[in-house]
């Protein structure tokens, strides 16, 4: 824990404070540390939801390059093999199987 914490008062509501002891009775830490671990976990989750779109783009971009190491078989639903049709790749299901790296044989 840092040395170098600023005090701050702040108010609740008799119900919302009653709960905030109930989380620190089941961590087994003071409300202090309840209450710093709270609003540390709302400012790390607004960080991840203003990110979110950024966050799919990089995940997307992962999942295709992994996804170009297969071959891709497509069900009944899904017959085009353009390179346009990707995004839509995850609407339907493939039968995924890869090349061997010592042979041209798909396994």
């Amino acid at each position: 824990m840092s040395t170098d914490l600023r005090s701050v008062t702040v108010k609740f509501q008799r119900a919302m404070f009653e709960q905030i002891q109930v989380i620190a009775e089941k961590r087994g830490e003071t409300t202090s540390d309840t209450i710093r671990y709270l609003i540390k976990r709302g400012l790390d989750e607004r960080i991840y939801e203003e990110n979110a779109d950024l966050l799919a783009m990089i995940i997307r971009e992962q999942v295709e390059l992994v996804m170009d190491s297969y071959t891709v078989f497509p069900t009944f639903r899904n017959t085009d093999h353009s390179r346009k049709v990707t995004a839509k790749m995850f609407d339907a299901r493939v039968s995924l199987c890869r090349t061997s790296k010592n042979t041209d044989k798909v396994s």
